[in-house]
């Protein structure tokens, strides 16, 4: 009577009385695991909230914070002209890397503070806003 595997069935033990798993199925194996890193969800989504900016109104919008893997200017840049479009007037935004969400909550009570003292209106940009212009851009 053969003796059970005390292994793992990816270890490759060639003791009597363990199956052996043969290396061309290891090898399919670790590639496998390769292309499920490979093909899966970038990790790098960061909090993040957007500030814009009119200093000529004195004027400024602060967005919701949401999660976004994409290029800093390319948020800018389709916030900018969303915001354009929709409310005819031309802000210049920054959406800077919040890392996790508390810290991007806490620049945005920082971004708050800080345009009230210069004495602009805030704004809010609500998160439903935010998702209709940015799109894909937004997870």
């Amino acid at each position: 009577m053969a003796r059970p595997a005390r292994h793992p069935p990816f270890f490759n033990h060639s003791c009597s009385g363990y199956d052996a798993i043969p290396q061309d199925e290891i090898m399919l194996r670790r590639a496998a695991a390769v292309a499920i890193v490979l093909t899966s969800p970038a990790a790098a989504d960061e909090w993040r909230f957007c500030v814009g900016v009119a200093p000529a109104n004195h004027e400024s919008v602060i967005s919701d914070v949401f999660t976004s893997g994409a290029d800093s200017a390319r948020l800018e840049s389709r916030l900018q002209g969303w915001y354009r479009a929709h409310h005819g007037r031309t802000l210049t935004f920054q959406c800077p890397h919040g890392g996790d969400r508390v810290a991007a909550l806490n620049g945005q009570t920082a971004a708050l503070q800080f345009n009230r003292t210069l004495g602009y209106a805030v704004n809010g940009l609500p998160v439903n806003e935010v998702t209709m212009a940015l799109g894909e851009d937004l997870f």
